[in-house]
């Protein structure tokens, strides 16, 4: 049973993982993978910001960002 996972395999189960829960060997393989990948660490923290402010605007049908907001996120990302 293959347990490490590519970089690709890995970005594919952070991506699933907010349509869909993943499997326990997924979410091994992820773990398993975050931890010693940086960049996919990274990538998952973004993912992660994006869709909590995704969800945020979602509750507010007609919202939009202001460009202090805007700021603020690309800011939080690039500090991750």
């Amino acid at each position: 049973m293959k347990w490490m996972i590519t970089c690709k395999e890995a970005t594919n189960f952070i991506s699933l993982k907010e349509e869909r829960k993943l499997t326990v060997k997924q979410r091994i393989q992820l773990l398993l993978h975050l931890g010693i990948c940086s960049l996919c660490k990274l990538f998952y923290r973004q993912n992660k910001i994006i869709t909590q402010r995704a969800a945020h605007l979602h509750e507010h049908t007609n919202a939009t960002l202001s460009q202090p907001e805007k700021e603020a996120i690309i800011q939080r990302i690039n500090a991750e």
